[in-house]
């Protein structure tokens, strides 16, 4: 398993959070875009991006996400990685007609909330099997043990490349946090993989910190926590990277830049 003196920060930048929830959330493009490259000055390596419709709901418009991407290689290196969520394949693969260096793959179905997350075993081969020919580099979204078994299945079959990037996903829906279970599913990993684990609310920063403790990889956002502290809403992505940038130093470790974390995840650029 790979581990590190320095570690690789991925911001998320807004996921489905609305702005009744909080009014910082970025929904157009121009908004997303800014909000990655203070990220990414900020300290963070990766930008996890999803895109609004000109009414501000969640969309999976190809056309929407080159906007977003155009804009922030204006003025950043940050690493990009689209999401590919949604109920229907052909909905969700839209995004890898743009080439982001990472999309998601979620390894399995689940239920988030009242949100039903569909993916049969046929779905992810086609969809590993277009990231490979586009070179673009999965992040392996596991919700459960079962999302490493249908990952290992991938792998197998020659359809994901190492090293293996695994996102261990800790929400409503998913699976509760502990250290426990993260401990079982990190030695539940292939080997050759890098990992992190995403945490919700109050406890994005707990499983923020477990990942610097314990691996080399560690994500925080808006997405996942629109709280700096309790009570005290987030003005943008940029200060939740600097909490984490502050707590990673204080643990010993340094941040990669992008190009580092592209070498060490052999993603091209």
């Amino acid at each position: 398993m790979y581990k590190s003196d320095k570690i690789i920060i991925t911001v998320a930048l807004s996921g489905e959070t609305s702005r009744n929830q909080s009014k910082y959330i970025p929904y157009t493009p121009e908004e997303i875009a800014l909000s990655a490259i203070e990220a990414g000055k900020a300290g963070a390596s990766i930008a996890h991006i999803h895109v609004r419709d000109s009414n501000g709901n969640p969309s999976s418009d190809p056309e929407i996400y080159k906007k977003v991407v155009k804009l922030i290689k204006k003025e950043s290196d940050i690493i990009i990685n689209c999401t590919t969520s949604g109920s229907r394949y052909d909905e969700k693969r839209k995004v890898l007609e743009i080439n982001p260096e990472i999309a998601t793959l979620n390894c399995g179905s689940t239920n988030l909330d009242d949100k039903q997350m569909l993916n049969t075993q046929s779905e992810l081969e086609k969809m590993s099997t277009e990231m490979i020919n586009r070179n673009i580099k999965p992040e392996i979204m596991i919700h459960s043990q079962g999302f490493i078994d249908n990952a290992q299945k991938l792998i197998e079959k020659g359809k994901i490349k190492p090293p293996y990037y695994f996102n261990l996903f800790f929400a409503s829906g998913a699976m509760k946090p502990s250290l426990s279970t993260l401990s079982y599913l990190v030695d539940s990993l292939p080997q050759n993989s890098i990992w992190t684990a995403t945490g919700s609310d109050s406890n994005a920063f707990n499983m923020a910190t477990s990942s610097i403790i314990y691996g080399s990889t560690a994500r925080i956002g808006l997405e996942d926590c629109i709280y700096l502290s309790e009570g005290n809403l987030a003005k943008s992505n940029a200060q939740l990277v600097e909490k984490l940038v502050k707590l990673a130093r204080e643990l010993g470790k340094e941040i990669m830049t992008p190009n580092e974390a592209r070498e060490i995840m052999k993603i091209s650029y």
